[in-house]
């Protein structure tokens, strides 16, 4: 499902004052990071980290557990993520590319953009990912490009309208979007209030041309 061709190469390869502020950040100059970029490094991943697999196994008893206690499960995922965010940033970037479900998920959240970013090229990359990424408003806008920018991905519904609804969208990706929306979710973006004014009023004007 991942969009091919080595575009960490071109992002890399812009003079510095022609890369999108903060996207890629230090982290892409760092040796290491540029070694797993270029497909030199030499990490080796633990099993665990990139075959699919349920992290916890069994199934909980009802009345087993007090509401608020931890469960084995729920502390094993938080021992797996904790796992994965003291990673060096060169393992992680080389996980995102081809972890799990479970590293994917840590991973999708991880501070260093670049990372987040690498995570969009992992092969194994569910639809059902994809969308709870266009719907996250802490994604750097950058990242909302390359999902709108991915022909396969931006079909899809569901995630054609989560890019709309989500502010931190490019502007010019946002309006060319709109297009495909349907009237019941026209009339939800021309009320909402955390979209941009000039989404809005488009939405506005396709209702009004829609004699809605």
């Amino acid at each position: 499902m991942a969009a091919g061709g080595p575009w960490w190469l071109n992002w890399i390869a812009l003079p510095a004052p022609d890369r999108p502020s903060g996207f890629l950040g230090p982290e892409a100059e760092d040796p290491a990071v540029r070694e797993v970029l270029e497909g030199r490094d030499q990490i080796r991943l633990e099993d665990d980290l990139v075959r699919d697999r349920a992290i916890g196994t069994g199934v909980q008893a009802v009345g087993l557990f007090d509401e608020h206690e931890i469960t084995p499960i729920q502390a094993r995922t938080e021992a797996f993520s904790i796992r994965v965010r003291r990673l060096p940033v060169a393992t992680r970037v080389k996980l995102a590319f081809s972890g799990n479900k479970e590293a994917r998920r840590v991973l999708a959240n991880d501070p260093v953009k670049l990372v987040q970013a690498c995570v969009l090229r992992n092969p194994r990359l569910t639809i059902e990912e994809v969308l709870a990424l266009a719907k996250n408003r802490s994604a750097h806008m950058e990242l909302l490009r390359i999902i709108a920018d991915h022909p396969e991905w931006v079909r899809n519904y569901p995630i054609r309208l989560a890019l709309v609804l989500n502010p931190k969208t490019p502007l010019q990706i946002g309006l060319g979007l709109i297009g495909g929306i349907v009237e019941r979710d026209l009339r939800l973006i021309a009320r909402s209030r955390n979209i941009a004014t000039v989404i809005q009023a488009q939405a506005r004007r396709r209702l009004l041309a829609r004699g809605g």
